[in-house]
């Protein structure tokens, strides 16, 4: 991930399957292992869960290609009924309030609490708006009002046809104006909206009740940013994304990507209109970028909204219009040149949020010794030359979950990973597997242990990372390990590479161990080569090596001894002339692994001119 002249001496130059652990000895990564298959056909295309405590009911649930959603039972599924998705749709979700709300551009908000999948109706616009000008006071100004629908759900339909008052006081206060309408037939109807302003340019003024078609308007103020809705949400809300709030829910419409919406406080989470708690602001409307991303800045209590090439902080205030407390979202810029480039690679990392832009991984979070001072930092700066080589669909694709100190960035098309240790402030990988992972989530059972779950965007097989396995899906998986090149005090001197040591730990299986070296003519190639068998391989004990010899370091091809949990050296002569040096640590077999503890090459360094003539000049 590093170009080889710009690591450091104890950074590695190459760490493919490779994990650190303790003080930060490397070890190959976790192995992967079935966790279900999801219906007949497909790729997964997202996670969710139900729990429920009181019940004991605790399921994990996935989407395929296929277009069903469907939940683990036993290594299989089981098809959950009442709402189907077309085919590549992605689903994301968030659990509030005993149900599980599923969100997709392409379909409906959809609740699900542990039987069917629930959907709202779709209700139409109120009609018939009239007004009257009935106190005598009047002027030259002209307003116009509107009258939207408020469903079940908290969404709203589409506006009413405006009905434009003339010759009203520029004051209205000076008069009171009555408003007449028509409802629509839907029983379930939870109450009206009533805007008003120039034409075209209406701003919520009240909320009522379901049951009432007339109100007064006593000519107040009313909000001076909420504007009247420009698409029909009674049947739940089209979103690429939901997040969870304290206790409500943000999602962004997908007909109206600017556009974010808040729920009303628990119970109304499922509410998203002024009436019950809820809103809307639109952030940076028309710009030409849409919301590409929302999370809560955790320490700062605050919400974060991500566009391509921005991000923004979002505060909750309340104004009042009559008898109410409405919701007034404002917004302030947190950054006008980065953004994020996939909402799945959004995950709070301790009191960060970390995320992939279009020009590397990022973190939002305090800025240090200024506590009210939220910025946005990189912290890819060292594996630019990995970032590089991404596409525009890497990045749109990626996804990403942070387990067990690990931020686990996956590039599905790649079928790679790359890692940031917190734990150790480094990166480590790229990962490979031989499936792409599309979507990520970390879950709990009923039984209380925990799951890495992965899945995969080549299947409709749910994954998961398991510490104890040393294959993929039992497959062997190849680790490779390179160290630097070292050249020792200098690099253009000539040396005597006389002895060398390796230190290693729990080996498994079998290891190799080629030690690589650029000769006096500049040829690099392979100087020495051995192979080490551990706990996994049948006939491995004590030193194991046959170039070693029987006497005194054992015969490798007795049995009984292991080096599963034992420092096990390794050390032999060289005398090589060489300028540079690198170790290479590899396994392919199937159950093989290893900790690398430390390696050394004694030498000593030759006479100033002992370079090959061909490389003067």
């Amino acid at each position: 991930m590093l170009r080889p002249t710009e690591l450091k001496n104890n950074e590695l130059a190459q760490a493919d399957n490779v994990m650190l652990i303790g003080s930060g000895v490397p070890t190959g990564r976790w192995g992967t292992v079935k966790y279900f298959s999801v219906n007949a056909t497909g790729s997964i295309r997202g996670f969710g869960t139900y729990i429920d405590s009181g019940s004991g009911t605790n399921e994990i649930f996935a989407l395929t290609d296929e277009g069903y959603l469907a939940k683990k039972n036993d290594t299989g599924s089981t098809r959950i009924t009442g709402q189907s998705w077309p085919s590549g749709s992605i689903i994301r979700t968030e659990q509030l309030g005993g149900e599980t709300y599923i969100v997709s551009e392409e379909r409906v908000f959809t609740t699900y609490k542990g039987t069917n999948l629930t959907v709202f109706a779709t209700i139409s616009p109120p009609t018939g708006l009239t007004a009257t000008n009935f106190s005598g006071a009047s002027g030259p100004n002209r307003i116009s009002y509107k009258v939207v629908g408020v469903g079940p759900s908290g969404g709203t339909t589409t506006p009413s046809t405006n009905y434009v008052l003339e010759n009203v006081p520029f004051d209205l206060t000076k008069s009171q104006y009555k408003l007449f309408w028509t409802a629509p037939s839907a029983a379930s109807l939870a109450g009206f909206e009533i805007y008003r302003g120039p034409e075209g340019d209406e701003t919520l003024l009240a909320s009522i009740q379901a049951g009432i078609t007339q109100y007064v308007d006593d000519g107040m103020p009313g909000s001076q940013t909420i504007l009247a809705p420009v698409t029909n949400t009674t049947g739940g809300v089209k979103s690429k994304f939901i997040c969870k709030y304290k206790d409500r829910l943000l999602l962004v419409s997908a007909e109206d990507p600017n556009k974010l919406m808040i729920s009303g406080r628990y119970p109304f989470q499922s509410k998203f209109s002024w009436i019950d708690g809820g809103g809307y602001i639109y952030i940076d409307p028309d710009s030409g970028d849409d919301i590409t991303g929302l999370t809560v800045q955790s320490i700062a209590d605050r919400i974060v909204v991500y566009k391509n090439k921005s991000s923004y902080l979002v505060d909750l205030e309340l104004i009042t219009i009559g008898n109410y407390a409405v919701l007034d979202p404002t917004y302030v810029p947190i950054s006008n040149a980065i953004g994020c480039s996939s909402q799945d690679t959004i995950a709070t990392v301790e009191n960060d949020s970390f995320y992939l832009g279009r020009d590397g991984l990022y973190v939002t979070g305090y800025e240090p010794n200024f506590l009210n001072i939220i910025r946005t930092n990189e912290v890819s700066a060292r594996i630019r030359p990995y970032l590089a080589n991404l596409s525009q669909r890497d990045y749109q694709t990626a996804t990403a979950l942070y387990v067990d100190n690990k931020y686990i960035l996956s590039f599905p098309l790649r079928r790679e990973m790359i890692v940031y240790d917190r734990e150790r402030a480094c990166f480590i990988g790229p990962w490979k597997t031989p499936f792409g992972v599309s979507h990520m989530t970390y879950y709990i059972d009923g039984d209380g242990a925990e799951h890495y779950v992965l899945g995969s965007a080549n299947s409709n097989q749910v994954y998961e990372f398991q510490k104890t396995t040393n294959t993929d899906d039992g497959q062997p998986k190849t680790i490779t390990l390179r160290t630097n090149k070292e050249f020792f005090d200098s690099w253009s001197n000539l040396y005597i590479l006389r002895f060398f040591y390796t230190l290693f730990r729990a080996i498994m299986g079998s290891v190799t161990v080629n030690i690589l070296t650029e000769s006096r003519d500049g040829v690099f190639s392979t100087a020495k080569a051995f192979t080490i068998t551990g706990a996994e391989v049948s006939g491995a004990t004590g030193w194991g090596m046959d170039p070693w010899g029987s006497t005194p370091w054992g015969d490798s091809e007795s049995t009984g001894a292991s080096f599963a949990g034992d420092e096990l050296t390794r050390w032999g002569p060289l005398f090589k002339q060489a300028r540079l040096v690198q170790m290479e640590i590899t396994t392919s077999a199937a159950n093989s692994n290893f900790e690398f503890l430390a390696a050394k090459i004694d030498a000593k360094a030759q006479s100033s001119g002992a370079l090959s003539s061909s490389q003067r000049v």
